[in-house]
């Protein structure tokens, strides 16, 4: 079996605004500023400020969008009060439409911001983590983990060079996420990106 890779040069970040800042909340589709987070699949966010009154009746964003594998997926989150972060649960690689649902908007222009947050899969679906390769000294610990859980954790200070080999299944997910700005391959089956630096 032949493997994919991933390349990470940065920590990955997440951004509350990255796929829109809408100034005026309306009960009908976005349209967005930007379509793909910096880098692999992330969670959406979004967030609402009440200006004015509050919404009498308030209902749902409906997210569509791909996954990893390019599949089509959706999601529905229930928007949060005034000044709530709110995160969905699916790993969205692309965002093609947001459209709010089952709202009775108050003539205030209420904020609304629709983002991504900092956990990012490299992988979706099932698969295997064949291994990953220090390229720089890692600066932080790097977190490995699937739906299930963590798998590994590698420390901080690795040697340059140095190459982890797992060969473990990973069931739902690939998340391999440095908390510094370490630099590492990670080699992989499933659906993925191919490279990622900021």
């Amino acid at each position: 079996m032949g493997y994919s890779w991933t390349h990470i040069a940065a920590a990955p970040v997440g951004d509350a605004n990255g796929f829109l800042i809408s100034v005026n909340m309306k009960a009908t589709a976005y349209t967005l500023d930007a379509t793909v987070p910096t880098f692999g699949a992330r969670h959406v966010t979004c967030t609402r400020a009440v200006v004015g009154a509050a919404d009498v009746t308030t209902g749902g964003l409906v997210l569509v969008g791909k996954d990893l594998a390019g599949s089509v997926i959706t999601e529905t989150l229930a928007v949060g009060a005034n000044g709530v972060l709110v995160t969905g649960t699916k790993f969205f690689a692309s965002l093609t439409s947001a459209r709010t649902a089952g709202w009775v908007v108050d003539t205030g222009a209420d904020t609304l911001e629709i983002g991504w947050d900092a956990e990012c899969a490299v992988a979706t679906g099932n698969g295997t983590l064949h291994g990953i390769v220090i390229n720089t000294t890692a600066a932080g610990i790097i977190t490995v983990a699937d739906a299930r859980g963590t798998i590994a954790v590698i420390p901080v200070s690795v040697a340059v060079g140095t190459f982890y080999e797992y060969d473990a299944n990973f069931s739902g997910y690939l998340r391999v996420e440095p908390a510094a700005a370490s630099d590492i391959t990670v080699i992989h089956s499933g659906s993925m990106p191919s490279s990622y630096s900021l």
